[in-house]
């Protein structure tokens, strides 16, 4: 392939982005960066990350991936960010890091679509399908640009919002020691399945979360049940899941 792009995702906004972006530029691998690991390899002409942004900042995984990983200096390097709303230093943070190998952000995109961080916010379904018609309709014109290769200057972030990301994401991990799984459990294993940090294992027939947690929240809206929450904020709210995902996909 001759190109690629890499996606984190927990509830398959960022995955349906980059399969729908990868199918509009053919020839393109879609790599799961949780799946490939550190300190991959990759020497594609073109070479895409898609993530969500996790409090104002990139996901822990997608910062560490990017980090250990070797591209190819030449490559036409492009970021798309789902989100809710303001993606803080995400676009900046990918910039930062590929100029420390030699090369640069060429293009970076915000794509609001939902905001699905139920600890904060109630998602209405009858407003599902606009928003997503709408997301659709955005990422028709970010893939134009990057197909005619668009360069744009990314702009720096403000150091306030760098440190209130830091401050958060370094609890990111043990945000799982407030997750309680109630009696409708089946222990049907999607949770571990679809955990992109490997942190939930099924011991002696109960969940157990293992305090490395990506705060993606895949365990909370994939559960069938509805059997896993946090604290006394999610109980009645209503889970989510990109429609046209399926589980299988993320696992």
């Amino acid at each position: 392939m001759n190109k690629t792009i890499f996606y984190f995702s927990a509830t398959g906004n960022s995955l349906q982005t980059a399969l729908d972006i990868a199918n509009a530029l053919g020839d393109t691998d879609v790599v799961s960066l949780s799946k490939a690991g550190m300190n991959y390899n990759c020497n594609s002409e073109v070479i895409g990350f898609v993530f969500p942004v996790y409090a104002w900042g990139l996901p822990n995984m997608v910062y560490d991936f990017i980090k250990s990983s070797n591209f190819n200096k030449n490559a036409y390097f492009f970021s798309v960010v789902t989100c809710g709303g303001a993606i803080g230093t995400c676009l900046t943070d990918v910039d930062n890091m590929l100029k420390e190998k030699g090369s640069y952000l060429h293009y970076g995109s915000k794509l609001p679509i939902l905001s699905n961080y139920i600890f904060m916010v109630d998602i209405k379904t009858d407003k599902v399908d606009k928003l997503l018609a709408k997301a659709d309709d955005r990422l028709a014109v970010i893939i134009q640009n990057i197909k005619n290769r668009k360069e744009h200057k990314i702009k720096g972030s403000l150091g306030i919002l760098r440190k209130m990301h830091n401050k958060a994401s370094a609890n990111f991990k043990s945000t799982d020691k407030d997750y309680s799984v109630s009696k409708s459990c089946t222990r049907c294993g999607i949770c571990v399945s679809v955990c992109p940090a490997k942190n939930i294992e099924i011991i002696d027939e109960k969940v157990t979360f293992k305090h490395n947690c990506e705060k993606c929240l895949a365990c909370i809206h994939w559960c069938p049940q509805k059997a896993i929450n946090y604290k006394d904020k999610t109980q009645n709210k209503q889970r989510y899941h990109n429609p046209k995902v399926k589980f299988s996909q993320l696992t």
